[in-house]
This record gives structure tokens, C-alpha cells and sequence, in this order.
């Protein structure tokens, strides 16, 4: 039976090798229809992407800036130009200790490496670093919630991390003087890396049940097909899930009281 229009969302644990755009390259073949990720995982990473089917691409935005989590192996005293495996040797360095580890906490600016996915000069950075053009990356501003140091027997570190979106783990390994050996996602907001499978559609409901919901009754997800605001409890801003018999029907923002659709799924 070929999947609903509006899709769904698939938990993919995936292997270290493929890009993330060759895992949803995969996931389209496999439900025939469009799709999309909300986060890549460098090639040589593992763990947990989420991609989205159908017209549930709709609801990336609500997916790309939930916290995630990762446990890594860094090799400290040796910096690399990707910041992981794959690159080339950049430099020796003192082998950073367990305060240096420990002061990452909270929130620091860390460069992004330049083997990553962010457009310098209308160009996405790793293409020019495999053109071997120096450019000089911008800082970005990360919080690290969670750093446990599961072992430091140097120069080997093992860190389990919980860090805001758009922090790149490479960059925290070389603050730290070293480069990653090995890195998995274990966790994206509320979905673990454990519930994934690859062929399970989850509804397009799953990809948003951490945000606030907003039951519709009779008549009023023909409004919001509409594209008309509805009346929401007062103290509720932000995206707010408008449900109907269990089924999601879009998105809307809510600001004073009022939600306004923004994304229409079912």
C-alpha cells in the first residue's frame, strides 16, 4: 500500500559512511515520495537523522532547533583539518586536561570547521575546503547543557554531550586540541537513536508531539485548511500542533491568545 500524501516521519539510525543526503535518497526510493532531514550527520558519523516524508517536509523548522545529544571519542593533542578522521594532520598540540574538558560547560563560541554544510560566499564551506581555498569561518555561539566525561585516558577522551542546535561536537574537540575518532547521535529533542527503524512511517503527529497541542472541534480544521486564526489559551506562544480525531492537520503560531496556521499537513 503506498504511503498517505502527507507522509510521516522516519527514525533513521544510521551507519558511518553515507551522507545524510544519500540516506533521504534512500528513504524517498523507499516510501516513493519526497523527503527531506531536519539536521545532517557528518559521513563519518552514526546515530539518529530524522527525515521527514511527504508534505510532513512541511515541519523541519519545527524539528531543526531541538537540543541533541552525542557521545564522542576525541583524540587530544593532534588537531586535523576537518576536525575528525578525515582530515589531513594540522598540528601537535598539549593534551588538554580534565579542567580544560570540564570548563566547555555552558556557553562558549566556537568556529565551524570547515569541512561543514554552512554557505561562505554563496558556497557551501566543505566544497571549498576540498578545493583546499582558505576561508576564514565565523564563530557561532553553542551551549553545551550536559558533558559527562565517561573516560579520559589520554590521549583518548569519551564525552556523552548534550548541546544546542547547531553545535558541531568537531569544533568542541578542537577547542580541545584534538579531533574526533568517532561520533553518534543518540538523541534528537524528545527521539532516541533506540526507536529508530528505518521502515516505519510514524505519522506526520510524531514529529511534533513536543509541542504544545491544540484539539480542534467541529468544523475548525476546515479554518485552518482556510487558513483562518483560532482562539488558544492565553500564556501559549509560540508553534502550537492543531489536532483533529488524532490526526494532525497543521501548524499554526500563537502569539496573545490567537493562532494563526502557518503549515497545513492533512
Amino acid at each position: 500500500m503506498a504511503p498517505p500524501p502527507e507522509g510521516g516521519l522516519v527514525l533513521v539510525d544510521k551507519e558511518a559512511g553515507p551522507s545524510s543526503f544519500a540516506v533521504v535518497r534512500r528513504v524517498r526510493a523507499r516510501f516513493g515520495l519526497k523527503a527531506g532531514h531536519a539536521g545532517t550527520l557528518d559521513p563519518f558519523a552514526t546515530g539518529l537523522l530524522l527525515c521527514l516524508v511527504g508534505r510532513s517536509t512541511r515541519l523541519a523548522r519545527y524539528l531543526v532547533g531541538l537540543d541533541k545529544r552525542y557521545t564522542t571519542t576525541i583524540r587530544l593533542g593532534l588537531r586535523t583539518t576537518t576536525g575528525d578522521t578525515e582530515g589531513d594532520e594540522l598540528e601537535r598540540t598539549e593534551v588538554a586536561t580534565r579542567a580544560d574538558v570540564e570548563a566547555l560547560r555552558g556557553e562558549i563560541e566556537l568556529p565551524v570547521p570547515a569541512a561543514s554544510a554552512v554557505k561562505v560566499g554563496g558556497e557551501r564551506a566543505y566544497r571549498l575546503h576540498r578545493r583546499g581555498v582558505a576561508v576564514e569561518m565565523p564563530t557561532r555561539r553553542s551551549t553545551v547543557h550536559d558533558l559527562e566525561i565517561v573516560r579520559l585516558e589520554p590521549p583518548d577522551l569519551e564525552l556523552e554531550l548534550r548541546v544546542s542546535t547547531g553545535t558541531y561536537v568537531r569544533a568542541i574537540a578542537d577547542a580541545l586540541g584534538g579531533h574526533c575518532t568517532a561520533l553518534r547521535r543518540t538523541a534528537v529533542g524528545p527521539f532516541l537513536v533506540q526507536d529508530a527503524d528505518e521502515e516505519a512511517l510514524l505519522p506526520p503527529l510524531a514529529a511534533v508531539e513536543h509541542l504544545p497541542r491544540r484539539d480542534l472541534e467541529a468544523g475548525e480544521a476546515d479554518a485552518v485548511r482556510a487558513g483562518r486564526p483560532l482562539p488558544v489559551g492565553a500564556g501559549v506562544d509560540g508553534p502550537v500542533a492543531l489536532v483533529a480525531a488524532g490526526r494532525l492537520v497543521g501548524v499554526a503560531q500563537s502569539s496573545a491568545g490567537v493562532a494563526r496556521p502557518e503549515t497545513v499537513i492533512g
